[in-house]
């Protein structure tokens, strides 16, 4: 856990690049002071914070943590700020000095790789929690060939967004409107999918992938 801590003006910051990754993974609890969790299945929780490389107002590196051994290297994750700027000269960070906090090098920060990056990491904690060597296999859903589409068709044709309008004018006359609703909120229940606006999870993805 952080020996540093970043100023609420930092933390501020921080919570719309977390909130971001929290939209688009399962079991974002948000932020507990200044550490963001995830409750994942097979009481497995992943947190991550802010910590710096350099001097105590440079805070340019997310450290990640998952409460598991299953996980094997994928059990602790670096994502540091350099690694996505597009200057090697002019590297990202969040300037926090005296309290107060700003973006330095913002233009240079390709965020959105580092959020992908993330998700994908939470995504395969996930999908460790719902492996059969952890859940016995009756606990997970045994896609049907429709589902399996529905689910492809999100990924490839929507993003990954699981829209429930969209997805029954797409299968129209093969689900009714109100099963796929049912069935989207049984697997929000189960945590594969996000909640709203609801996305696919790796984990629904690999499912649908090895019903294949």
């Amino acid at each position: 856990m952080p020996l540093f801590y970043p100023s609420f003006s930092a933390l501020h910051i921080a919570d719309q690049m977390f909130d971001e990754v929290g939209k688009r993974t399962a079991g974002y609890e948000g932020r507990v002071g200044s550490v963001w969790y995830w409750r994942l299945p097979a009481g497995i929780l992943a947190a991550a914070w802010m910590d710096n490389t350099v001097t105590e107002e440079r805070w340019d590196v997310i450290r990640a943590q998952a409460s598991t051994p299953r996980a094997g290297i994928f059990s602790t994750a670096d994502f540091p700020f350099a690694a996505y700027g597009t200057s090697a000269s002019s590297p990202p960070f969040i300037h926090d000095l005296q309290g107060e906090a700003e973006w330095s090098n913002r233009l240079y920060f390709q965020m959105g790789y580092m959020i992908e990056d993330m998700v994908h990491w939470l995504g395969i904690l996930h999908t460790i929690a719902i492996s059969p060597q952890i859940s016995p296999p009756a606990a997970l859903p045994a896609l049907s060939p429709l589902e399996r589409r529905l689910v492809k068709h999100a990924v490839d044709e929507l993003e990954g967004h699981f829209t429930i309008g969209t997805l029954h004018k797409a299968f129209q006359g093969e689900i009714s409107h109100s099963r796929l609703s049912a069935l989207a909120q049984a697997w929000e229940a189960s945590e594969l999918l996000t909640k709203h606006p609801r996305r696919v999870t790796y984990a629904l993805r690999l499912l649908a992938e090895e019903g294949s």
